[in-house]
């Protein structure tokens, strides 16, 4: 049988797939004459909810949330909802994962973002940030990850290559707007752009899903980015301190609020842009990802977005 994906099954079919344990619950049944598990499996494609009879307490002790599963049984119907009526599910423990059957992918082709990301590099005229720029995009460690990152668990970008599509998004945007004001520095603007979200390769860890590294948890990705530019502008010799310390603010103030945890407001022109610029290009994804996904294409709403906390108009 062909390995399946959420989004092909239908009911009265069988399916046999591998896919992410999202959660499970060891349930009574109604007569207490004994338990069933409720399963909920993912993949890229969506999620589904299935139903274990047996043999449950088996399946309860050897699986946990979180790990792969391979599963056989039959699509059924219930309330108007898809579920699968799970005949067999076996832990996959061989380590071999890859993130794409589980993540969705983002809306750029690599090899054109990677053409963007270094013509952009290659507009500054600032031998200082163009030098930091390059040590940061050819390390092959740091870039292997930042071109397959997601830029969110969820709401914005929150896909395989997120980050990458983020960070040229807002630095797309810098360029284009900057020359509309004469007294910006477009140089500093685009190589903040392109900085201030780095401490999300280490902050988020892509297997079945996307999720919050130890360091994520405990730092976030602010502190983070600031400790990565710090190695890198360590690389290069006689570095601008004053250049340093405005990328370093940059980092620290992209988030724009205090009660959005960001541990300082934008002080100067380019901080300032950058924090509205990250903004829209996060809304566009937002308001983009909502109106792609609603049910039916001709639909003039969409149900309710928790993300932007509002109903999105389509026409």
């Amino acid at each position: 049988m062909e390995e399946t994906y959420i989004g092909q099954i239908q009911p009265g079919r069988e399916v046999s797939g591998t896919f992410a344990l999202r959660s499970m619950k060891l349930l009574p049944y109604r007569d207490g004459s004994g338990n069933y598990l409720a399963v909920v499996l993912g993949d890229r494609t969506g999620q589904v909810e299935g139903r274990v009879w047996e043999p449950t307490e088996e399946m309860y002790q050897s699986c946990k949330p979180g790990e792969i599963v391979k599963v056989r049984g039959q699509v059924t119907e219930y309330n108007g909802r898809m579920q699968i009526q799970v005949t067999s599910m076996d832990c996959c423990r061989d380590g071999r994962v890859d993130p794409r059957k589980f993540i969705p992918p983002g809306n750029i082709e690599e090899q054109a973002a990677r053409e963007k990301l270094f013509s952009l590099i290659d507009s500054l005229e600032n031998k200082y940030l163009k030098d930091l720029l390059s040590i940061v995009f050819k390390d092959d460690d740091f870039t292997g990850v930042f071109i397959t990152a997601p830029a969110a668990k969820r709401n914005h970008h929150a896909t395989i290559g997120g980050l990458l599509e983020h960070s040229l998004g807002v630095a797309c945007a810098a360029g284009r707007i900057a020359p509309a004001y004469p007294e910006m520095d477009r140089d500093l603007l685009v190589t903040g752009a392109l900085l201030h979200d780095i401490g999300k390769v280490e902050e988020y860890s892509c297997r079945t899903g996307i999720d919050f590294t130890d360091e994520g948890r405990l730092l976030g990705h602010i502190v983070l980015g600031v400790q990565m530019l710090d190695r890198y502008i360590s690389q290069l010799t006689d570095f601008p301190m004053e250049l340093k310390l405005k990328l370093t603010h940059m980092i620290v103030s992209h988030h724009g609020q205090y009660e959005w945890q960001s541990p300082k407001r934008p002080k100067f022109l380019e901080a300032a842009v950058l924090h509205h610029l990250d903004m829209i290009d996060a809304a566009a994804n937002m308001f983009g990802a909502a109106v792609g996904s609603r049910e039916y294409e001709d639909d003039s709403w969409t149900g309710w977005v928790k993300g932007l906390d509002r109903y999105v108009f389509c026409k």
